[in-house]
C-alpha cells in the first residue's frame, strides 16, 4: 500500500470514529481531509467501499498493536489491563452511532469488526491471555476459556449501552476500570489476587492509551 493510500485510510478511519459515518458524504470526508473528490475516487469507487477499506486498515493496525503488546511479554494482569486499554481506549473515541450506522448500512465492514472481537484476533489475544494467566498461577483452570473470553468482550460492549450506563449518572472511564478489575478477579487464584491488588495500588488511571501503548502507536506509524 502506497504512503498516500495508506494515509488516507489512518485519516478518514479517525473522521469516522468521532463524527460518525451515516451523515459523512464523500463530499463532506473530502473536505474533513482537505483532499480532492478525485484523490479519493482514485482508490475506492464510493463510501461503501471507502467504509470497508478504512475499516481493514484499522483492524490490521489494531492487530499490529496487540502483537507489539504481547511482544513486552508482560505478565498476565498487566498484560490484560494493557490489551483492554488499548482496545477501550478507541470505544472512547468513538461516536455514538458507529456501531449502529456500521450494522445497518455497512455490513461489510461490521462483518469485519464483528469477527475481529467475536472470533478473530483479540478474542484470541483474549484467550491467549486466560491461559497465560493460569500458567503463571494467577487465573484459576476451572472455568471454559473460550467462555469467559466471549463473555467479557460481550461487557465491553455493553459498558456502551446508554441505558445501562447513562453518562449523567456514570463516569465512562470508571465503569471501564470496573470491568476489568471485575474480570481479572473472577478468575484469579490467591497468588493471583495478591498480584492483582499490587497492581492496581500501583495503578490509578482509567483505562485508555497508556503511555507504552502511544509509544507502539507512534512506532507503527513512523515506519
Amino acid at each position: 500500500m502506497e504512503s498516500q493510500e495508506f494515509d488516507l485510510y489512518r485519516r478518514t478511519t479517525e473522521v469516522y470514529m468521532t463524527k460518525g459515518i451515516k451523515n459523512m458524504t464523500m463530499d463532506d470526508m473530502a473536505k474533513e481531509l482537505k483532499v480532492s473528490k478525485k484523490t479519493l475516487y482514485k482508490y475506492v469507487k464510493n463510501r461503501p467501499e471507502l467504509v470497508s477499506k478504512s475499516m481493514k486498515w484499522r483492524l490490521d493496525f489494531d492487530t499490529k498493536v496487540l502483537s507489539a503488546i504481547l511482544e513486552r511479554n508482560l505478565g498476565a494482569v498487566e498484560e490484560l489491563w494493557e490489551l483492554s486499554s488499548y482496545h477501550i481506549g478507541h470505544l472512547k473515541m468513538m461516536h455514538p452511532s458507529l456501531h449502529h450506522d456500521l450494522a445497518k448500512y455497512y455490513r461489510e465492514a461490521w462483518l469485519m469488526f464483528s469477527d475481529f472481537t467475536k472470533t478473530g484476533y483479540l478474542y484470541q489475544t483474549t484467550i491467549n491471555n486466560i491461559k497465560k494467566g493460569i500458567s503463571q498461577g494467577l487465573y484459576r483452570n476451572d472455568f471454559d476459556a473460550e467462555v469467559i473470553a466471549k463473555l467479557y468482550l460481550s461487557k465491553i460492549d455493553m459498558v456502551f449501552d446508554s441505558s445501562v450506563f447513562p453518562a449523567t449518572n456514570y463516569n465512562f472511564g470508571e465503569v471501564c476500570r470496573e470491568m476489568v478489575k471485575y474480570h481479572v478477579n473472577g478468575m484469579a487464584t490467591e497468588k493471583g489476587r495478591v498480584e492483582i491488588a499490587k497492581f492496581w495500588s500501583n495503578n490509578k488511571s482509567e483505562p485508555g492509551f497508556s503511555k507504552a501503548n502511544q509509544q507502539i502507536i507512534e512506532n507503527l506509524l513512523s515506519i
